[in-house]
Order: structure tokens, then C-alpha cells, then sequence
């Protein structure tokens, strides 16, 4: 059924030119952080006396000049497409703090060149035109970029800008989403983090399988309601998480709805003892299961049931849905699409994994009482896998039937002071009023937007946030604590504790867990390809948290905060390094994790960086379906901040 779209053509037309703007300045803005335009003898760097001087003597300088406003601080990459100078890219940048120069999607990326009759033509390039540039630019570097892996990032820029495109058509959640209901405010509070999605990534929000109509009724911006489809399991073939104690249906389903599927389980004749229901996206049931599990159903040991049963929403993340009433119980359900660079499976092995880890941190939880006080979990224990007869964990059709019943914490879900913030959320911010959550966060306070009061609630946020994840860090463990992984408890206007979700990517340092009286939880790994669970040494483990927990989650807060009201990046830089010393003291770390930490952080002359694009366009051995992993260096942030800081007194 195709689904009608109202929006007019002003609205569409200028979601498509917002979009495009917003996945250049990634996509300039990771190619520079990942030193694409380093050591070619095409691409240099002009400051603006050289450059001034160019637009003197040349004319295609000149006709891109008259495009730009440069300021005393912008310089220019001026890279030749020819030997003769007659085609040009231009694009202005200026000094960063995270990386050595930032590109600004206002000063726009041109190129010019002289047509064959003398006529000079001028073109302000999009993202795709960029990127075929670069794949041209390492045309003889194959280990570099692989010609079928930079072909696949083609399409998926392309896919980009026109899902991008339908989400901007659509306004971002209205002010006062901290006002009503926690489930309300929740699931508002997703879709919002689904504008940003994951921060800098130039890709992120493309999602590979899904057509047009697809997109608009699955994707979280639209706010569409999804109606769960339900496939019989011979029980048999199923294994389960340890703290099952009750079937999917009466974990997520009100009594009429599992009337609706007992029904017709009696009406296939399928008994309860042979037979288990278990949920379904609605997108798998119908694209991907007749596929993977065609011999399966043909042999009856999974069995479709005509039958929807079950309202939810889609959270940031897709996999993850929301009821409709509330409640503590979220579901997360496989789906066959490629996000990120992989597949959005959910397998047997990483449920099994993150019921390890979590079990785990509850452990933790019992070594310190601030942990205990102040770090929930959500209990991930109950969920369901098919795995076939030769309970091959590795395969690859199975992990596409799966799910897991999250369960929130029941004294948070029940307090109705409570309100969960995904940090993802803090890094969105919207043009109109209120667009900004921390817009709502001081009204709640009785205060106004100043600089001195954004920087309290992100103080607020931040010092609570790293306190916790450095007491985790001494044990020897650190979280996947990116900000979709990781909500704020806000209770009465102030920051009451962290609830970590999504478990399976605990990551350890053994040593440290064994010092602390915990043990390694032996999770299951594919053998023969590389591990990125377990690190050998603590600076290996923590550069996890830099990566994740600084990079993605907390510089991309900074900067929406930056942009929004007006604060300049090194103020929120010295700030963010303040939360980070005041945690480390709040967190009473040992001598040896305080100076792994203090060196990681502020003596190192390099950070560790996630590298985005270089791991999408070069071939790698990794599991079929996963995400590309690449990790780069950047200069330290803290020492460019201050030294940035030094030269403006």
C-alpha cells in the first residue's frame, strides 16, 4: 500500500536542500579528520594571504571567491583536478579544536574549470560528486580504497540525502516533552535522538532495504504505530535468556491481544507445548523471513500466524519499539536492513553475550555503593532465538528470528517524577522555539538561557555520566556508552542517576576484573576473527570510552550546544575537561587507574579517533553483517583548547 505524502513542495524542496548541507559538512568534516587531503601533490592548503594573492592572477580562484564571505580565520583546500590548473575544488575551513580544520556547510564546496570554448563554469558540488573525486584521487591505492566497497559508499550517500530528506520534512518534537507522562515523554524523546541519529557520521541515517514508503512507516521521525507480526517456533529449535519466565505474549501483549493469538495458534493447530510465539517486525515478516527461513517454514518448524497483536513505536535505533501504553517492557527485534555499514541482525551468540555482561555489571554494582545507588540496568535476560538442529551459533539465517523483551526498571518506570533522557537527545537541537531540550531543563529550573546556565546543565549532565563510567572503568569494564546506549534519570529538575541499555558490547580488561574480585564472564566468540570485547591493557580499554564516550556522545552535545545558543567550542571544551577532573575525584580511583586515565586524557599528545569513512571503503575481514571498525588518531583536544585558549589572553 502506498502511503501519501501531504508535505508541500516548499517543505520538500527545502528538507532536500537541508539534507544535503547537513551530510556535506559530515562527510567534508570526516574526510579532513581522516587526512584524505593529506600527502597528495594535487590538494593544498592556502592561508588568505595566499589565497587573496590567487584570486589576483586566477580567474577560477576569482569566480569561486565572489561565491564565498571569508573571514580572518578561514583558509582554503585548493586541489587540482588537472595538471594544467584548468579544473579546481575549492572549499574554505577554519582552525578546530577536534581535528586541525573544520569545514562550515555555509562556505559550500565548488569547482571550476574552463569548458573547451573558454567559458568558465562554476559548480557548488554535492555529496556524492565530492565523494566520486575522492575514489578518483585513490584511484592507483587500492588497499586504501577497494573500487566495490567505494561503489557500495556511492549508493549509499546517494540513499542518504533522499532518507534524510524525508525525515527534515518533518518537525522535531514540540516544547514540553518534558511535561507530560514518562512514556510519552520517552518515546518523543527517541524520535528526537532520530534527527541527529549517530552524530558525524556522513551515512548514518541511510538505511539499505527499505523503499520510500518503507522508511516513512518505520523510521522513528514519523511517529507511525507498528502493529507486531507473530511467527510459531517449535519449541525445540528455540533457546532462551535466563530470566524467561513467561512467553513474549504475556510480556508484551494486554489479554485481548493474546486472546487474539492463542486464537489462532488453536485455529493452526498448534499446541502451546510444541509451539511458541515469538514477535515479528512487521518489514521482516513480509521482506526477509521468506527468504532465510524458507526451508523452515516449509517444514513446519516455523509457522507465520495470520495475525497482528501488539502497538508499538520505533525508538532511535530502529531494532528497538516502544508500546503504545507504556510499561516496562521494550521490544528489540532483528531487522534485515544494513545501517552503519552492517546488518541489523539480532543473534542467539550476542543475546547470550549480553546476558554475560550483564550479569556482570550487577556484580559491579555490589563493589561500590555509588554504582549500586546511582547506575540501573535494564534487565535484558529475557529473550528468545531460533537456532536450528545443528545449533551452529555462527549461522547466518538465524540470527534473523529473534527477540528480547527489555525490561526497564520497574521503581523508575513506576515513579511518576521520573523522566528518562536519551543523551543522543541533547544532541539535537531544532530552529524553533524551545528547539533546544535544554530550552525545557531551564524553564523547569526557572531559569534562562545564559552562558553560565548552560553550562550548569551541562556540567549536570556530563559529571554524572563520567563518574560512572570511570568507577566502571577501575573494575575493568567499560560500556558501549554512546548516547543512545545511555539515559539520563532526571527526577524533580536534577540528575538522579544513569540507566545503561543494550548490553552486549561490555568491553574488559580481565586483569582489573580479577583485582576486584570479578571474574572474566567468558563470553562466546567466532573464532578466527579479530576481538574487540576484550583489550589487553587498560589504555586499550579506555580509549574505548574517548571514542564512544567523548567523541560521539559528549562532543556531540558540545557542539549542538555551541551552535544553538552561541557558546564558543573552547568554553565547552574547558568545561568538559572540569567535569573530567571533578569525576575522576568524585570516582576515588586508584593511583594506577588515576594516571592511565590523567595520561589518556590530558598528557597524551594524540587521542584515539573512530574512524568513519576509511573502514566503509576498504575491504576488511570481518563477520558477514557487521559493522566496519577503523580507529585513526587526532590531536589531543584538551591541548589545542588550551593552547587556543593561551593565545587569545
Amino acid at each position: 500500500m502506498k502511503l501519501e505524502h501531504k508535505n508541500d513542495e516548499n517543505v520538500i524542496n527545502q528538507a532536500a536542500v537541508d539534507a544535503e548541507r547537513h551530510v556535506m559538512e559530515d562527510l567534508v568534516n570526516t574526510l579532513l579528520a581522516e587526512h584524505f587531503f593529506d600527502e597528495h601533490d594535487e590538494v593544498e592548503l592556502l592561508s588568505q594571504t595566499e589565497w587573496l594573492d590567487r584570486v589576483q592572477h586566477n580567474a577560477l580562484i576569482a569566480a569561486i571567491h565572489r561565491k564565498l564571505d571569508p573571514s580572518s580565520k578561514i583558509m582554503f583546500y585548493h586541489w587540482r583536478l588537472n595538471l594544467d590548473h584548468e579544473r579546481i575544488i575549492v572549499f574554505p575551513v577554519q582552525p578546530a579544536i577536534v581535528q586541525p580544520y573544520r569545514y562550515d556547510a555555509s562556505g559550500g564546496v565548488y569547482e571550476a574549470g574552463l569548458e573547451e570554448n573558454g567559458q568558465l563554469h562554476l559548480t557548488r558540488l554535492n555529496p556524492p560528486d565530492l565523494m566520486r573525486h575522492i575514489i578518483a584521487l585513490y584511484g592507483d591505492d587500492p588497499i586504501t580504497m577497494d573500487p566495490d566497497c567505494a561503489n557500495r559508499l556511492m549508493h549509499m550517500l546517494d540513499l542518504t540525502l533522499r532518507q534524510l530528506g524525508w525525515s527534515f520534512e518533518n518537525k522535531q518534537p514540540a516544547a514540553g516533552i518534558l511535561d507530560v507522562p514518562l512514556a510519552s515523554s520517552f518515546l518523543e524523546l527517541e524520535r528526537k535522538a532520530a534527527f541527529r541519529d549517530r552524530p558525524f557520521h556522513p551515512v548514518s541515517k541511510v538505511k539499505l532495504g527499505w523503499t520510500e514508503d518503507e522508511y516513512r512507516s518505520y523510521a522513528a521521525e514519523f511517529s507511525r504505530p507498528i502493529k507486531l507480526n507473530w511467527m510459531a517456533v517449535k519449541c525445540r529449535y528455540l533457546v532462551s535468556g535466563s530470566g524467561v519466565s513467561r512467553p513474549p505474549i504475556e510480556l508484551l501483549l494486554d489479554e485481548e491481544q493474546s486472546r487474539l493469538i492463542r486464537e489462532e495458534m488453536v485455529r493452526r493447530g498448534l499446541s502451546a507445548e510444541e509451539y511458541m510465539p515469538i514477535p515479528v517486525h512487521p518489514w521482516q515478516m513480509a521482506s526477509v523471513l521468506p527468504q532465510q527461513l524458507d526451508a523452515e517454514i516449509q517444514q513446519g518448524i516455523c509457522i507465520p500466524l495470520n495475525v497482528e497483536a501488539g502497538t508499538f513505536y520505533s525508538s532511535s535505533s530502529l531494532r528497538s519499539l516502544m508500546p503504545d501504553h507504556g510499561g516496562p517492557f521494550h521490544i528489540k527485534l532483528p531487522l534485515g536492513i544494513h545501517s552503519l555499514g552492517g546488518l541489523r541482525y539480532l543473534s542467539a551468540i550476542k543475546l547470550m553475550n549480553g546476558q554475560r555482561a550483564e550479569q556482570l555489571m550487577r556484580q559491579a554494582l555490589e563493589c561500590d555503593p555509588i554504582l549500586k545507588e546511582r547506575l540501573f540496568l535494564c534487565d535484558e535476560t529475557q529473550w528468545w532465538a531460533y537456532l536450528p538442529e545443528n545449533r551452529d551459533l555462527f549461522a547466518d539465517h538465524p540470527r534473523h528470528l529473534s527477540a528480547m523483551a527489555r525490561q526497564y526498571p520497574h521503581e523508575l518506570v513506576e515513579d511518576e517524577a521520573v523522566r528518562f533522557v536519551p543523551m543522543s537527545s541533547l544532541a539535537v537541537y531544532d530552529k524553533g522555539k524551545e528547539g533546544h531540550l535544554f530550552d525545557e531543563w531551564l524553564r523547569m529550573i526557572g531559569s534562562t538561557a545564559s552562558e553560565a546556565s548552560i553550562l550548569r546543565l551541562f556540567r549536570e549532565a556530563l559529571l554524572p555520566y563520567f563518574e560512572i563510567c570511570f568507577r566502571l572503568f577501575r573494575l575493568g569494564m567499560m560500556p558501549e556508552a554512546h548516547g543512545q546506549n545511555v539515559i539520563l534519570i532526571l527526577k524533580h529538575s536534577k540528575i538522579e542517576g544513569l540507566l545503561l541499555r543494550d548490553h552486549d558490547a561490555l568491553r574488559l580488561h580481565v586483569p582489573w576484573l580479577n583485582a576486584n574480585g570479578l571474574e572474566d564472564p567468558k563470553y562466546q566468540l567466532r573464532p578466527g576473527y579479530p576481538d574487540s570485547l576484550y583489550h589487553e591493557t587498560p589504555q586499550k580499554l579506555f580509549s574505548f570510552f574517548q571514542m564512544l564516550g567523548i567523541q560521539v556522545n559528549s562532543y556531540a552535545i558540545l557542539e549542538s550546544l555551541s551552535r544553538y545558543y552561541g557558546i564558543q567550542e573552547e568554553r565547552l571544551w574547558l568545561e568538559l575537561q572540569e567535569c573530567l577532573e571533578q569525576a575522576m575525584m568524585k570516582a576515588d580511583l586508584p593511583d594506577e587507574v588515576r594516571r592511565t586515565v590523567e595520561t589518556c586524557l590530558f598528557a597524551k599528545e594524540t587521542w584515539p579517533w573512530k574512524q568513519l569513512i576509511r573502514p566503509l571503503v576498504k575491504r576488511q575481514a570481518r563477520v558477514a553483517g557487521s559493522m566496519p571498525y577503523g580507529q585513526g588518531e587526532v590531536t589531543n583536544p584538551f591541548s589545542v583548547c588550551m593552547k587556543a585558549v593561551g593565545s587569545s589572553v
